[in-house]
């Protein structure tokens, strides 16, 4: 029944019931991060809507009608146009939500995802799991429910743990660095349990708001190309700008990296496979005015326990050269990421980004977080028809997660320790020191070392193999 993990096609406590990170209070990071959120703006004050209370298990169903349902099964199935075109082919549907006894008689169903959509269709047989966003707002823009205009049911098949996008939103948001809220939810489609999934909110202009009080109204841009606010209207001059700049010098003219280095960090802690850290794949800027563009969080599902999983680097995956050691393919780091770690003195600010985020990282609490929910969602997690996880194989990733948040948090502060401190080995004998070199086992790559051209090595250690040839 269950398909067995592959390579994606690319690369405390349990009594608490509403938590610091779901109510959304930030408070936790301002002394920590010199004041402020790390994110730029005044930081999380309000609090989640009630939908994503963390001690409540909510089930959410939608009546779907049968000319409808087998539109979308055929878009789902539709896997030519999906790997030819992205997803960009899909429709909006007409559904009734339901909650308890409230009803939304006009809301919209539409799928969403990529490579983990594109697996789901090849290896679970007859018992793919879609991932698709609930609107309610597609008749009236202002519409509301709860106070959240689009819910967001995400799973990813590569996340045992069906917690990965609950994690890390909660501690993101926490720490200050703007995230939707998220909790597990059921879903029942046309009266039957269709499966269990992450309900979470959007970078909505809920969250801006919430994170940038003082400039909710800027651009906010998937992947740094496409407009998730002021759609009609976005500035494509300065996103322009953004997706030209090569040297720090560019960069540093249009992205705020005081900033942006903090959500990396954070990125880093959660052992993230592809994000702008981990990727260059999943996530988002935002556009502060005059300080520039933060990078943001978007589709957390490949961390935490992802990388011990089905991959190369288990918990210590090289925070700087994160793409060194990984199977692959994986995608080459973004120009912003080269630009930011070959100047010296933005690689030593994510250092201190490191520091920060380690001194906000408190293991205890998330071990707890990771025992709670998976407590709370086991039962779901067994009866959901279109897990792809063996119950075995859930307590295991669930087990492994608990214990990556510490060997991860371990790692991460011997790189830090190394990096300020001088203290690390250099296990190649090449005269530089593990935490500065991209190869430690490769006593010819180091930074500094000759670029041989025709190896497809980065010998230098500068992000790009045989540049300059």
């Amino acid at each position: 029944m269950h398909a067995k993990r592959t390579t994606p096609v690319w690369l405390v406590s349990a009594a608490l019931t509403c938590l610091l990170a779901a109510c959304g209070s930030g408070s936790d990071s301002t002394g920590a991060a010199g004041g402020g959120s790390p994110t730029g703006g005044a930081g999380s004050t309000g609090s989640c809507p009630d939908l994503f209370d963390q001690g409540t298990m909510r089930t959410y169903s939608i009546d779907i009608a049968p000319d409808q349902w087998n539109a979308i099964q055929a878009e789902f199935n539709d896997l030519a146009t999906l790997q030819a075109d992205g997803n960009d082919f899909v429709a909006k549907h007409p559904v009734v939500f339901h909650m308890g006894s409230e009803t939304v008689s006009d809301a919209s169903f539409k799928l969403h995802g990529q490579s983990s959509w594109v697996q789901t269709v090849m290896f679970d047989g007859d018992h793919p799991k879609m991932q698709f966003d609930i609107s309610f707002a597609e008749r009236d823009e202002n519409a509301r429910f709860h106070g959240v205009g689009k819910l967001v049911f995400d799973m990813s098949r590569s996340d045992w743990t069906f917690m990965h996008d609950r994690l890390a939103h909660n501690w993101f948001r926490q720490v200050g660095i703007a995230a939707g809220c998220a909790a597990s939810a059921r879903v029942e489609i046309n009266g039957a349990y269709y499966g269990l999934f992450v309900a979470k909110e959007t970078t909505s202009r809920r969250v801006i708001g919430e994170f940038f009080a003082q400039h909710p109204d800027g651009d906010l841009w998937k992947a740094g190309v496409q407009p998730e606010t002021n759609n009609e209207a976005p500035d494509w001059s300065r996103q322009m700008a953004f997706m030209q700049a090569a040297d720090i010098a560019a960069v540093s003219a249009i992205v705020d990296l005081d900033v942006s280095v903090k959500e990396w960090a954070g990125e880093a802690l959660i052992n993230s496979a592809d994000g702008y850290y981990g990727g260059n794949h999943n996530f988002y800027i935002y556009d502060t005015g005059a300080k520039g563009f933060v990078f943001l969080p978007n589709d957390t599902d490949a961390t935490f326990d992802w990388l011990t999983q089905n991959d190369l680097t288990p918990a210590n995956q090289h925070p700087v050269y994160f793409w060194e050691g990984r199977a692959q393919p994986v995608a080459a780091p973004g120009p912003t990421w080269l630009a930011a770690m070959n100047d010296p003195a933005t690689r030593a600010k994510y250092v201190d980004a490191i520091a920060w985020a380690l001194s906000q990282w408190n293991v205890s609490q998330l071990q707890g977080w990771i025992d709670t929910w998976s407590q709370q969602i086991a039962a779901d997690v067994a009866a959901d028809p279109r897990r792809w996880a063996t119950v075995p194989e859930f307590q295991a990733a669930v087990a492994t997660a608990r214990d990556v948040v510490a060997t991860r948090a371990q790692f991460l502060q011997s790189f830090v320790d190394c990096a300020k401190n001088g203290t690390g080995d250099d296990r190649d004998g090449d005269g530089v020191r593990w935490c500065e070199d991209c190869r430690d086992d490769d006593p010819g790559a180091h930074p500094g070392a000759a670029e041989l051209c025709g190896n497809g090595v980065d010998d230098d250690c500068n992000g790009v193999a045989d540049d300059g040839c």
